[in-house]
């Protein structure tokens, strides 16, 4: 007994090393404990990571934690991060405590991170969301976060371990040859698995949890039913940008050269009005479910006098800013923009336009504060810029007129401003004053989520419509743009009212990710330019939508802006996140088209070449 106690307190963490032959033989018992006790406190975290991160908008109870252990190789993949760390961190430092603190700094840091982003956002926690960390630490003091239920056990867990590793685990990995050979072992062993397992798209589509009771078209749900520690790992390919396949910059310089610069002639400047609303599509589409017609009699009034149509997003039910910057670059897979990029912004810059806008949001999220910047934009105004705390559209259409009124007048005006009503999550326990739709087979709870969902799109409407009519007679020349960023997130709703969301057929592609956009024009902007718009615009991908505005405005483009045009011509839509297209009217399964690479790789080739520096103010 007296040697296994002395193996485990290892002589108060001295032993071995006074030369005492006594120590010596004990020593390979002692690191046998610390390593099981290590080990074991790797998995709790593991699992503790689980329980916290067994989230996703609309999961009110421990259902979900439950059915990973139906599913031997959740536990394992969710584990096995944990106690490589372990393992690495012990060898790294030689010391117990310091192992486990930054594992469960790493571990449990992640999954209560995605635990507080999805109560927050409705949105789960991406590799791409830790380059926003310090924009997130500057504004956390506007939070109270309560720290209950799950993430208050996980913390007590961690400060658990940390005790028991620091008080019990004492004594310290001396040997150099076996910490440098351990340390460079599970690096080695990390560094093979996070790329042919963690960031294998074959192993995320095995890996499926079909315990789970949830929607599998819905991406927050598959991230949590696959456990967040594997989901958030299998996001780290997202955050560095890739090369378009068989990418080759000489050729992608050749497709821009083929291409002139033009510009805007100045008699058809005219004010641009671009307004993204959040999570807006026309749920009358789809004749599975009845609408009230007041609901969308605004959006329908409006297109009746536009050019009109669908977006094809690359994202669903979150993701805002893909739309967004596809939209402004032109360019069919985006990134985050740290420094000045190529976009349609500077361009009107250069053509002497002033340019400008607000969201109803923080400027750290998404990192928009400094995004905005590099793509071009002088200006751009967020709630913390106003003495309110109105997120609504009603404060948003009032503060965009007020730009509009404050703007110089004789300098053509470019404005691209991001709405936040109808940002989900949708409340379930209450109706609303209005029923907006037939119940028909949704529960109470899927009903209430709907038509409060429906609720806030018909107020939506409403500011629409009124935002127009107060510049259809204005003498100077204004052009409004109006698109939905995505679909809302609506729990099981699109599955119980009979809509078919399933991507893998064409009906289900278009359902899951389009939604409505609008080109219009006063009389003023009309005479301007020359042009109609009026008519069907059909589906487009939001990198094409600034294209439509500069055809029908009849306006020169850059050698970038010429390529999108060529391209749009036999291609409509390039789908990122399905790698899908539509070619000359024909969805395909593919982005191998000719067309589609020149695209690809001309965007690619564009965003890294930065041409505006001679811009006015730069």
């Amino acid at each position: 007994m007296r040697k296994l106690w002395d193996a485990i307190w290892f002589d108060g963490g001295r032993g071995g090393a006074d030369g005492n032959n006594y120590w010596r033989r004990l020593a390979p018992f002692h690191y046998i404990w610390v390593g099981v006790c290590l080990a074991l406190m790797g998995a709790a975290l593991g699992i503790a990571a689980l329980a916290v991160g067994a989230v996703y908008p609309g999961l009110t109870d421990d259902s979900l934690f439950r059915t990973y252990f139906g599913v031997p190789l959740i536990i394992i993949l969710n584990l096995l991060p944990g106690l490589l760390l372990t393992a690495f961190f012990y060898f790294a430092t030689g010391r117990a405590w310091s192992s486990f603190l930054l594992t469960a700094i790493c571990v449990l840091g992640v999954a209560i991170a995605d635990f507080y982003k999805v109560s927050i956002r409705s949105e789960t926690l991406s590799a791409s969301d830790l380059g926003l960390v310090g924009e997130m630490l500057g504004v956390i003091s506007r939070y109270t976060l309560r720290f209950s239920g799950r993430p208050r056990l996980a913390l007590l867990a961690f400060a658990g371990g940390i005790v028991f590793s620091a008080a019990v685990l004492r004594g310290r990995l001396r040997s150099p040859r076996v910490r440098i050979i351990g340390a460079a072992a599970t690096a080695a062993a990390i560094a093979v698995l996070l790329p042919t397992v963690y960031f294998n798209d074959t192993v995320a589509a095995s890996l499926k949890n079909e315990e789970a009771d949830i929607n599998i078209w819905v991406e927050q749900q598959q991230y949590a039913a696959r456990g967040v520690i594997y989901s958030f790992l299998h996001t780290v390919p997202d955050a560095f940008p890739q090369k378009p396949e068989g990418y080759d910059s000489r050729t992608a310089a050749q497709y821009l050269a083929e291409f002139e610069d033009g510009s805007i002639e100045p008699d058809r400047r005219v004010n641009i009005v671009a307004v993204m609303l959040e999570a807006y599509t026309d749920l009358s589409e789809c004749p599975e479910i009845a609408v009230d017609p007041e609901v969308y009699a605004p959006l329908h009034k409006l297109e009746e006098e536009s050019i009109h149509g669908r977006l094809v997003v690359n994202v669903f039910g979150g993701g805002t800013v893909d739309t967004e910057r596809a939209f402004l670059t032109g360019y069919p897979c985006v990134e985050e923009y740290r420094t000045s990029t190529d976009s349609y912004v500077w361009f009107l810059r250069q053509n002497g336009y002033y340019a400008e806008g607000y969201h109803s949001g923080d400027s750290w999220f998404y990192n928009r504060k400094n995004v905005e910047t590099a793509l071009g934009m002088e200006n751009y105004y967020f709630l913390s810029d106003y003495d309110s705390t109105d997120r609504g559209d009603r404060a948003f259409f009032e503060r965009l007129r007020g730009l509009i009124d404050a703007r110089d007048a004789s300098t053509p005006y470019f404005n691209f401003s991001v709405t936040y009503q109808n940002h989900g999550a949708y409340i379930s326990e209450y109706t609303g004053e209005r029923e907006w739709l037939e119940r028909g087979t949704l529960d109470e709870a899927n009903f209430n989520i709907v038509n409060n969902y429906l609720t806030g799109i018909a107020d939506t409407g409403e500011r629409m419509l009124s935002f127009i009519d107060s510049l259809r007679d204005d003498p100077e020349p204004f052009v409004v743009v109006f698109f939905g960023d995505h679909k809302p997130y609506l729990d099981f709703a699109y599955d119980r009212m009979g809509i078919n969301m399933d991507i893998g057929t064409a009906e289900g592609f278009f359902n899951y990710y389009t939604t409505p956009y609008i080109i219009w024009a006063n009389d003023a902007a009309k005479a301007a330019t020359g042009g109609d718009f009026t008519g069907e615009g059909g589906d487009i991908s939001p990198c094409f939508l600034m294209d439509r505005i500069f055809e029908e405005c009849g306006w020169g483009r850059d050698a970038y802006g010429g390529l999108v045009h060529d391209v749009s011509q036999r291609v409509s839509v390039v789908q990122s996140m399905e790698s899908a297209a539509v070619v000359e009217g024909e969805l395909t399964r593919s982005l191998d088209d000719a067309d589609v690479r020149r695209l690809l790789w001309a965007s690619y080739y564009h965003s890294r070449s930065f041409t505006y520096s001679g811009v006015r103010g730069y």
